[in-house]
């Protein structure tokens, strides 16, 4: 996941190690933040994989006179992140975010790549939505809970039903604004 952030940040423009740290973590928001214990040995694997390369950057740190550190991606790192863009995601807790990160990239790709990556994360829903179904009906059915939690137990599901049909209902969106894209 990180790496298909930091190619895809790369696939525009090069940068420094500092603004790909900042734009990483404002893109993952106020709960998750990239250390940068995470960022440098990832941005130095994929510098020794060949799949970025550091180029001369003559702008002087603010006040350090220290040269900053800047990366573009290769051609090897281009046709690495057109893999990991195709690559289905494992359905882990991550997967939201990854299909984020995904998603922020759909300029880099083709139409039908986009739909192949909307098509995934509906299926995903779907199987998040049997999953938390055939929980539903478990705990309404079963005797091993007491009564007394069930009925928040059920609460929670439902609202999490919730949740995904709303994503479903968006992602149907999604995937008939690039359809509609194709006559242009």
């Amino acid at each position: 996941m990180n790496e298909l952030y930091a190619l895809g940040e790369l696939m525009t423009r090069p940068l420094h190690g500092y603004l790909l740290h900042n734009i990483l973590n404002r893109t993952v928001g106020p709960i998750r933040q990239i250390s940068w214990g995470t960022l440098y040995p990832l941005i130095r694997r994929l510098e020794k994989e060949g799949f970025i390369e550091q180029v001369q950057d003559d702008e002087l740190t603010a006040g350090r006179g220290k040269k900053k550190k800047t990366y573009q991606i290769t051609e090897e790192g281009k046709t690495q992140f057109y893999r990991l863009m195709e690559e289905p995601i494992p359905y882990s807790s991550d997967y939201e975010m990854h299909f984020h990160i995904k998603m922020g990239n759909f300029s880099q790709v083709t139409e039908d790549v986009k739909l192949i990556i909307l098509h995934q994360y509906k299926d995903f829903l779907r199987f998040n939505y049997r999953h938390i179904k055939d929980h539903k009906s478990y705990v309404s059915e079963t005797d091993e809970i007491p009564s007394s939690e069930v009925q928040y137990i059920v609460t929670i599901h439902d609202h999490i039903l919730m949740q995904i049909e709303l994503n479903e209902s968006w992602v149907e969106k999604q995937i008939l604004e690039v359809k509609r894209g194709w006559g242009r």
